[in-house]
């Protein structure tokens, strides 16, 4: 049976829920190791039949993208897909965006080169924020709230700092990168 490597960089646990229910979805089409990106390891990536990797999306930034570009021509040996996961994924983002903000921090031929790229929605729970990241958010709910007309991701957002826990995941999302994986098998 192939391997199948979920590796994930999770900030606050919802990248790590959707790789897990990835490979719970996967299991028996593959053999699924989970690991984090910060554990990757060349041996891990080279062992891998297919390599999945996702990503949170951290103010642009995605966490654990540094660690697997560590192992870019490992990857560039197997079929790979990527994902993020934001507070608003598609919801508030065009695919080309997203997709752009994977190549601002992969590089622009590890995207192309993918099986394909999927966003996905995650959550909020501002009592577990960092400081740096509770700082940050006071000037997106002004710059949100400026706005004259709101989309509904970002009445969502504003939303957000009453109830103080959203959460927008759903196993149902990651099921269109679970069928491509699964076409592999």
């Amino acid at each position: 049976m192939n391997t199948l490597l979920i590796t994930y960089g999770s900030q606050y646990g919802y990248t790590e829920q959707y790789a897990r229910w990835a490979g719970q979805q996967l299991e028996g089409q593959y053999t699924v190791q989970l690991l984090p990106l910060d554990a990757l390891t060349e041996l891990a990536v080279a062992d891998a039949d297919v390599l999945v990797a996702g990503f949170s999306d951290y103010g642009g930034f995605l966490t654990g993208a540094q660690e697997l570009k560590k192992y870019e021509q490992e990857l560039r040996s197997k079929p790979y897909a990527l994902f993020t996961v934001s507070f608003s994924g598609l919801a508030g983002a065009s695919q080309q965006k997203l997709d752009a903000l994977l190549a601002k921090n992969l590089g622009e031929s590890l995207v192309q080169d993918a099986l394909g790229t999927y966003h996905l929605r995650g959550g909020l729970d501002h009592t577990r924020l960092s400081f740096k990241h509770k700082t940050v958010m006071v000037g997106i709910r002004s710059a949100i709230a400026a706005l004259p007309k709101k989309s509904e991701a970002n009445q969502q957002m504003l939303d957000s700092f009453t109830q103080k826990t959203v959460d927008y995941s759903s196993e149902e999302q990651i099921a269109p990168l679970v069928q491509a994986v699964a076409a592999l098998a």
